[in-house]
């Protein structure tokens, strides 16, 4: 008893040691829309990571304010093999509208943390003039199905590649970003086909994975942009090289209004939310590219931009037989990823090995930046002093238009006899894979005892033959049923994702639980209604873009579901809908919201079967 009682004494104790630690780092920052219209409304949001005095707004010069600020406190705590986290997030909101046109710096904020005061940086806000949108018309084409439903734009919704120059030497990189504008409710894309950039050596970018929308100004017209991919493309021949579009299916999300039939169905009617697909394609783009300029130096082979070199040898003084390490380093920016290595003058009484390749590269916009590393593995044979040659390297600057020439030192090597004997046990004209496998057809005497068997006898037709076949041939035949079973069983799509509509919707509520305790409101909620929607989409065989609150209601009347069941559905669906876009969704719980999607679908899963 006592011992239990230490042990959870020190976890106490552990817990209110280590866990104030995690709150040294503070974060001050603030985040609002990097354009808006005049007159329009928005959020301005200071965040801070931890418990502070003192806080202090600056003066919103040419912006009304509406209201603010009002306070929210988070808090999580996570102990994961021993390691605690916690995170508290306090934020200071105010709701701002724009007066006048321009391009307005909004100054620091302040606050007083353990005595210690900290600001946030400035932040830039462009006001843009209001411009009137043409009204969106539904074609007579549309079924009746789809009445309600306007068209959208090749001006809403587009993607374009946005290169960073258009005119490169060959062997220069350059940076394609593929970028989508929106000015639609875009829920997801279907489909994405990405070009192949024949022509040029690729890597992506690593950037962070797309979230949301970043309000940006394009002529005038205000667009919820992000970046989908970045590359970083190294032409690899002269010549105008043309880049292919890039092909998107997009899911919008736009609201379908029912036509009333009577004057309560227009009392009690509601708007549905119904996905549409909308294909959206970039125009190609071309790059010009300019061949190297004659004259290339013997040592140049290939490499554009700027590189360093470095050459180092582990040892001056050896015995014969000893190895030898020469290490060449390129260190810079450029196609260091296809550098090829520098040639070596090594004398001819060396025996000498490919080298051994490093690479420490990462790719960035000013280019794969990093360094890649030679190792020479080289063997003097005999005794007497060595000297080799410096190594030459040359590459291509394309900020200059010119070739460099790098040089490294000269290296000299003395090698003395080996001790008396070992002369005999040198083995020349071998390469490293030849000694590693000598002997490998050797066979050493048996000495252990031998078994034998009788002469004549055998086993073909014997009892046990039989059996062993018989048993075969059962064991087939079952294999067989089995296999045809489980085909048949897979093939039925509907079945399928039907017995697999539980299981994706416990993933997709775990990424929701995810976002929810890193305090990400608009994930959880699109995490939750993709969670909500297709599993409703898997159990009724229903494409996601045809889901409405109609069809759900038709579609389920026959699985004996409980309609209270499939009321509060579609009241949490609406629910997680108005918080995802309104800014009330912040006064929303989300622990309850997941509590009640959790519950719901272990419900329908009861009652909704095949």
């Amino acid at each position: 008893m006592q011992n239990k009682m230490k042990y959870l004494l020190a976890n106490i104790l552990f817990i209110l040691t280590v866990i104030p630690g995690y709150s040294d780092d503070i974060k001050f920052s603030v985040s609002a829309p990097g354009v808006v219209t005049v007159g329009e409304q928005f959020r301005l949001t200071y965040s801070l990571n931890s418990k502070g005095d003192k806080f202090s707004a600056p003066e919103f010069d040419n912006f009304y304010v509406i209201a603010g600020p009002s306070t929210s406190y988070n808090q999580s705590t996570q102990i994961i093999n021993g390691k605690v986290t916690r995170n508290v997030s306090y934020t200071y909101t105010y709701i701002l509208q724009s007066t006048s046109e321009g391009k307005f710096t909004i100054p620091p904020a302040t606050v007083v943390v353990k005595k210690k005061q900290y600001s946030t940086n400035s932040l830039q806000i462009e006001v843009i003039k209001r411009k009137t949108q043409p009204q969106t018309k539904t074609p007579a084409t549309q079924s009746q199905n789809n009445q309600g439903l306007a068209n959208i734009d090749n001006e809403d919704l587009f993607v374009r590649v946005l290169l960073n120059k258009s005119n490169v030497y060959q062997g220069a990189h350059l940076v394609a970003t593929v970028k989508i504008y929106s000015r639609v409710n875009l829920s997801g894309f279907e489909k994405v086909d990405l070009p192949d950039f024949n022509g040029f050596y690729m890597q992506e970018i690593e950037i962070p994975q797309l979230r949301s929308l970043e309000r940006e100004n394009l002529n005038g017209q205000i667009y919820g942009t992000g970046v989908l991919k970045k590359y970083l493309l190294f032409p690899q021949h002269s010549g105008n090289i043309v880049i292919e579009p890039v092909e998107i299916e997009c899911l919008v999300q736009q609201t379908v209004r029912r036509t009333p039939q009577s004057f309560f169905d227009d009392f009690f009617s509601f708007n549905s939310v119904r996905n549409t697909k909308k294909f959206i394609s970039s125009p190609e783009s071309s790059i010009n590219v300019k061949p190297l300029p004659a004259g290339a130096p013997s040592s140049f082979s290939g490499t554009v931009g700027s590189v360093n070199m470095i050459a180092d040898m582990d040892k001056s003084s050896v015995k014969e037989n000893d190895a030898v390490t020469l290490k060449i380093t390129l260190k810079g920016t450029g196609n260091l990823k296809l550098a090829e290595a520098p040639v070596v003058d090594f004398p001819p009484d060396f025996e000498t090995y490919d080298p051994k390749v490093t690479t420490n590269l990462k790719a960035s916009v000013s280019g794969t930046v990093g360094s890649k590393t030679f190792e020479y593995l080289i063997i003097p044979r005999h005794a007497g002093n060595y000297r080799i040659a410096p190594v030459k390297y040359s590459f291509f600057d394309p900020g200059s238009g010119k070739y460099k020439n790098l040089s490294s030192k000269e290296f000299l090597i003395k090698v003395s006899k080996g001790e008396e004997g070992e002369e005999g046990n040198i083995i020349s004209g071998f390469t490293k894979e030849d000694v590693r496998y000598l002997g490998k057809d050797i066979r050493f005497i048996k000495t252990g005892p031998i078994k034998v068997k009788e002469k004549g006898k055998i086993l073909f037709g014997s009892t046990l033959f039989f059996l062993v076949h018989a048993g075969l041939v059962v064991l087939f035949l079952l294999v067989f049923v089995l296999v045809r079973y489980w085909a048949k069983r897979n093939t039925n799509v509907i079945l399928l994702r039907n017995r697999r509509a539980n299981k994706q919707a416990k993933k997709r509520l775990k990424s929701a639980g995810r976002e929810m305790r890193s305090n990400n409101a608009k994930g959880f909620f699109e995490e939750v209604l993709k969670a909500l929607r297709g599993y409703m989409s898997d159990k009724l065989s229903i494409p996601v873009s045809e889901l409405s609150q109609e069809n759900i209601r038709q579609s389920i009347e026959d699985k004996n579901v409980d309609k209270k069941l499939v009321d509060k559905f579609v009241e949490l669906v609406d629910t997680c809908e108005y918080a995802q876009y309104s800014p009330a969704g912040e006064s929303v719980s989300l622990e309850d919201i997941y509590r009640k999607a959790i519950k719901i679908i272990s419900k329908l899963e009861q009652k909704i079967k095949k």
